[in-house]
């Protein structure tokens, strides 16, 4: 037997040695591919099954029924999104009210700690509501929160500190003179959400039905 002869078998089985190695490297890789298209297409269905993408799309097909209810020479001048706002803010109204009655009434905190707390309150609530479910803004929340900031601001100002403090000076019921301020208040903030808080965000279209999932 030659040497060439001897070594032949010892290089073939070193072949075979090398090839298994790969063999088994693609089979993993296989798998690892399979996996992870499993993790996408999990992530997908969770994506639009996901009830922060499906609430939006509900809300507006809600209030989009409600908005047809308007006669139609009075539905042309009045947004959707303005429904929307009166549902939103009408409970950030009575969040607004809980709190004054609890901190005014309950604690006894001055009159004008109790407004402003119960009225930074029911303004987080309504930025985030109105930004998510409303206006379904995808603007940056920072910029939005900001420009939201400065219009409560001057909100405040006008309505808070003026309007409702005077007329609890002059002997109005506490929770009566917010409601009065209130009412003053919904144009004003909403006009302020619609031309600046959320400019060039467009009025949402319910074309889709409530289980249609919403796009990202």
């Amino acid at each position: 037997m030659t040497t060439r002869d001897a070594a032949g078998p010892a290089a073939r089985f070193c072949a075979s040695e090398r090839r298994t190695p790969l063999s088994a490297h693609s089979t993993a890789s296989n798998t690892s591919n399979a996996s992870a298209r499993e993790r996408i297409s999990g992530k997908l269905d969770e994506r639009l099954n996901d009830p922060s993408r499906r609430a939006p799309r509900v809300f507006l097909h809600v209030i989009s029924r409600i908005h047809r209810l308007i006669p139609s020479r009075l539905r042309k001048r009045v947004p959707v999104t303005f429904i929307g706002y009166a549902i939103i803010n009408g409970s950030a109204f009575l969040i607004d009210i809980s709190f004054l009655w609890i901190f005014f009434d309950k604690l006894h905190w001055l009159y004008p700690l109790a407004v402003t707390l119960g009225y930074m309150i029911a303004g987080a609530y309504s930025l985030l509501l109105n930004r998510w479910l409303n206006f379904q803004s995808r603007g940056h929340l920072v910029s939005q929160g900001s420009r939201y900031a400065v219009g409560l601001a001057s909100q405040y100002v006008i309505f808070i500190l003026g309007l409702t403090s005077f007329l609890y000076w002059i002997g109005v019921h506490a929770e009566l003179a917010r409601l009065i301020s209130a009412c003053c208040e919904g144009a004003y903030l909403y006009t302020l959400m619609k031309l600046w808080v959320f400019r060039g965000t467009p009025e949402p279209d319910d074309d889709d039905g409530p289980g249609t999932p919403v796009a990202a």
